[in-house]
C-alpha cells in the first residue's frame, strides 16, 4: 500500500470520525431535522458536477426513485437519529455505536438478499452483537433524560444504514457510486426541506454551529464520498473498507480532545469486541488466502 493511500485512509477516517463531534456541537442549535436537511442538500449540491456527464444524467433519470429511497432511509433517517442521539450521548459513544454498522448490514443482507455467510462471518455477527451489548450494558435507562432511547435510536440508525447498503446492492448495481451518492443525498435533502422549515430554531445558531454544519456537509459528507471512492479505485475495496476500524478511534479522540469527553474501560472493551466481529464479517480477519 502506497504512502499516499495510507494518508488518504487516515484523513478519511479522521473526517468521518469528526462528523460525530460536529453533530454534537451543531445539533443543539439547529435541531436534528434542519441540520440533516442542510447537510444532505449542501453535500448533494457539492457533488452535482458529476451530472455534467450525459451518462450520469441518464442514470439518474432511470433510477431516480431508487436513489430517493436510498437517500431517505439509508441516509436521512439514519443521520436524523444519530443527530438526535448526540443531544444526549457523547460524540465518542455515538461513534462507537455506529461502528456496528457492518454487523447490521451483514445481518440484513443475509435475511433480505439471502447472502450466505461463512462460519467466520456467523462468529463475527455474534461478536458484533456482543460488542454492542457490552457498550450499552447498564446504560439503558428509559426515564426522562436517560440514555435508553438515544441508544435505541443509534441501533435503528445502524439498521437504516444496513437497509441502504442492501438496497443499493439490490436496486442500484449499475449506477456509478458518485452518481448514486449525489442523487440520493440531493433528493433526500430536498424532501427534508419542508420538514426542516417547520422546525427551524427560534434564533440563528452561533458561528461555531454554522461552521460545524458546513464541515458536516462539505467535508464529512461530500469530500468524504469522493475520497472513499478514490481510495477504492487506487487500493481496492478491502483497503477502503478498513476505514471502518479507524473511524471510532478518531470519534473518541476528537470528543476527548475538544469536548473533554471521558473514555471508559467499558467503551474500549465494547469497541475491541465489535471491531473483531467486523473484521470477521468483512473478511479482513480469518479469510483464507487463495492457493495457486
Amino acid at each position: 500500500m502506497r504512502i499516499a493511500d495510507i494518508l488518504i485512509l487516515l484523513f478519511l477516517a479522521a473526517i468521518w470520525g469528526a462528523s460525530f463531534l460536529f453533530m454534537r456541537i451543531s445539533t443543539p442549535d439547529f435541531g436534528p431535522v434542519p441540520l440533516v436537511a442542510f447537510r444532505m442538500t449542501v453535500a448533494g449540491l457539492a457533488l452535482t458536477p458529476v451530472f455534467l456527464r450525459k451518462e450520469a444524467r441518464a442514470l439518474f433519470k432511470t433510477h431516480w426513485w431508487q436513489l430517493l429511497v436510498s437517500g431517505v432511509v439509508g441516509s436521512s433517517i439514519s443521520f436524523i437519529l444519530l443527530s438526535w442521539a448526540s443531544l444526549t450521548l457523547s460524540a465518542g459513544f455515538t461513534a462507537l455505536m455506529n461502528s456496528s454498522v457492518p454487523v447490521f448490514s451483514a445481518l440484513i443482507a443475509a435475511v433480505w438478499l439471502g447472502e450466505r455467510l461463512r462460519t467466520s462471518q456467523f462468529i463475527g455477527l455474534g461478536l458484533g452483537i456482543l460488542g454492542v451489548l457490552i457498550l450499552v450494558w447498564g446504560k439503558l435507562e428509559f426515564h426522562q433524560n436517560g440514555r435508553g432511547w438515544p441508544i435505541v435510536a443509534c441501533v435503528i440508525s445502524c439498521l437504516c444504514y444496513g437497509f441502504g447498503v442492501s438496497w443499493i446492492k439490490s436496486k442500484l448495481q449499475g449506477v456509478r457510486p458518485l452518481v448514486a451518492s449525489s442523487g440520493s443525498l440531493l433528493g433526500a435533502g430536498l424532501v427534508l426541506i419542508p420538514f426542516a422549515l417547520a422546525r427551524l430554531p427560534e434564533k440563528s445558531p452561533p458561528l461555531s454551529s454554522w461552521l460545524s454544519a458546513a464541515a458536516l456537509a462539505l467535508i464529512c459528507t461530500a469530500l468524504a464520498f469522493v475520497l472513499f471512492f478514490k481510495l477504492i479505485q487506487r487500493s481496492g475495496a478491502t483497503v477502503a473498507t478498513s476505514v471502518t476500524f479507524l473511524i471510532p478511534f478518531f470519534g473518541i479522540f476528537w470528543g476527548w480532545l475538544f469536548l473533554d469527553e471521558i473514555v471508559t474501560t467499558q467503551m474500549i472493551a465494547g469497541l475491541v469486541v465489535t471491531l473483531l466481529g467486523t473484521g470477521l464479517i468483512i473478511g479482513m480477519i480469518g479469510k483464507r488466502k487463495a492457493t495457486s
